[in-house]
């Protein structure tokens, strides 16, 4: 295997004789090799099957409970390989854990939150017992509602929340008040609010009402209440906010406060 240091010798030396030749040299393309280690810690291939917390695994590691191809392992450091490996847990085999991946359709009045001392519901409660584990993008604040993504798979779910990869949202929203064109080319252009700067991509007039206007506002990085401070900054206070769409994803018939699982073609 050519390693990092070698190939760049190689490219120095290659292009050496392109500009004796009189030709343009060449950028350094080097890839490190992808690791050929599928394997996981035990605690988190426990975890992720449902048996408790790391913490609370790590527990029954040590207590001698867990056994891997036939012999207890009380190593918190041991690894296994879900697909070959065999494992058991107080002498019942542990599967493998599935990916899984949910659109729920958030009511006003729950909290995106695992745990808060300070909520009163949060959206778990609207989820069964066996998905209670799932990590969720796209937070919503206790008074909107719409579409919020939960899962086990982090990689799918930083795709979809990490600013880089730019994912729209879409939200119809209703404000106080008339936004005239101006201002709606306000909320594209951005305003700046305690130190960020706030703009939606795309703005539209979907209908008025008699003291306040429903507006579709796409966005595309998800700053932290950011509609809500936007169209605030612009004196047409949010009265009602839902999210209907995430990239390609939308919430469809799915009623309020009801989830499903999504199909393999969504994913």
């Amino acid at each position: 295997m050519i390693g990092f240091w070698d190939c760049l010798k190689r490219n120095r030396k290659f292009n050496r004789e392109l500009r004796a030749t009189g030709c343009e040299p060449r950028a350094l393309n080097f890839r490190y090799p992808k690791s050929q280690d599928h394997t996981i810690r035990l605690n988190v291939f426990l975890a992720l099957a449902g048996l408790g917390s790391r913490r609370a695994v790590e527990k029954l590691i040590l207590q001698g409970k867990v056994v891997v191809n036939g012999a207890i392992v009380r190593n918190l450091a041991t690894r296994v390989d879900s697909q070959q490996d065999q494992v058991l847990c107080e002498d019942k085999p542990v599967r493998p854990h599935r990916f899984q991946y949910v659109m729920l359709n958030k009511p006003r009045g729950y909290t995106c939150t695992r745990r808060d001392p300070h909520a009163k519901k949060t959206i778990y409660e609207l989820l069964p017992q066996t998905m209670k584990r799932l990590a969720y993008a796209g937070r919503l604040d206790m008074d909107s509602e719409g579409l919020v993504l939960l899962s086990n798979d982090g990689n799918w779910l930083n795709r979809l929340a990490h600013p880089r990869h730019a994912v729209s949202k879409v939200y119809e929203v209703e404000v106080k008040g008339f936004p005239t064109q101006r201002t709606l080319g306000k909320m594209c252009e951005g305003i700046r609010s305690k130190g960020e700067w706030l703009k939606a991509d795309t703005v539209e007039i979907l209908e008025k009402h008699t003291t306040s206007t429903y507006l579709r506002l796409t966005l595309s990085e998800g700053k932290n209440r950011e509609i809500r401070r936007l169209l605030g900054g612009l004196h047409h206070p949010v009265l009602h906010l839902k999210r209907i769409a995430i990239g390609n994803l939308t919430l469809g018939s799915l009623k309020i406060g009801r989830w499903r699982e999504l199909l393999s073609e969504e994913i």
